[in-house]
């Protein structure tokens, strides 16, 4: 098991994608990257930690909109738990706090009470039958709920606040960076495993032996063309088309971004220049 870093010093901040390159990284890059102060880890990611050697500080989870997605939201947690991981950081969309919790089973009730209850401050006392271990979350968690706009409305808008929706736009990584305009100025920003070629996780042989629906709506577009969701075209978008507004925008906030990986489609379609996670 890997040991959860003490000492974070190196103020780059990492954002890690699920893309195959990340099974290419050295052990200088890992333990590079598990130097980093802020290390956030996109969707499922943190279920796999393990496999990839690195331990993420914050985990960015904001497109709860379907059940097997909120489902794999609780997984993520079971992970953390049982292998005692403190003082992490889930970034949470406000979605999860709307679902209903009078239509599923117990756990999942009680899951979503949970969460409320850390948002809304809800009054709820747990049954002295119930077990716990089932659903709450890392211990010294730290939780930001936030929201996103909706990438079909082509005036989207980068947000200055984290009490606004952020901007969105055919993927999680384009919330993610206003994200960290907002909460991280003035900081270089490495994505690292965002390669949005190819249609598998570097996790996908332990992922297809979970018993969990994770699957959603993109999951069959994503297969059929054989890469990212983002970069597929879908509504005659893709999330490249937004790309040079998004790096004038961290420009303003002080941001210079850069992609680990060479052959992403992010620096072999121009979109963003090339960088190693570190330099000897």
């Amino acid at each position: 098991m890997i040991k959860q870093p003490i000492n974070r010093t190196k103020k780059d901040i990492i954002v890690l994608g699920s893309g195959t390159s990340i099974l290419e990284l050295s052990e200088d890059e890992r333990e590079y990257i598990n130097q980093c102060e802020v290390v956030i880890a996109i969707n499922k990611f943190m279920a796999f930690y393990e496999k990839a050697k690195i331990i993420p500080t914050h985990i960015f989870y904001v497109d709860a909109y379907e059940w097997s997605v909120v489902l794999f939201l609780k997984h993520i947690f079971k992970v953390c738990r049982k292998n005692n991981l403190k003082n992490l950081t889930f970034i949470i969309g406000k979605k999860i706090l709307k679902k209903y919790i009078t239509k599923q089973r117990l756990e999942d009730n009680i899951f979503l009470y949970f969460l409320k209850k850390i948002y809304l401050q809800l009054k709820y006392k747990f049954n002295k039958t119930d077990n716990l271990n089932l659903f709450l979350v890392p211990r010294q968690s730290h939780f930001e709920f936030v929201s996103h706009q909706n990438w079909i409305n082509q005036n989207n808008n980068w947000s200055d606040s984290l009490e606004k929706p952020l901007f969105h736009y055919r993927g999680s990584l384009t919330t993610v960076l206003n994200y960290i305009s907002i909460k991280y100025p003035n900081r270089p920003i490495k994505l690292v495993g965002t390669d949005f070629y190819g249609s598998e996780y570097f996790f996908q042989q332990e992922l297809d032996q979970l018993n969990i629906n994770w699957e959603d709506w993109s999951t069959s577009i994503t297969q059929q063309e054989g890469k990212h969701f983002s970069a597929i075209s879908y509504q005659g978008t893709t999330m490249f088309d937004k790309l040079d507004y998004i790096i004038d925008n961290l420009r303003q906030s002080g941001n210079d971004i850069y992609c680990c990986n060479p052959k992403s489609l992010l620096v072999t379609n121009g979109y963003i220049d090339y960088k190693p996670i570190y330099q000897k």
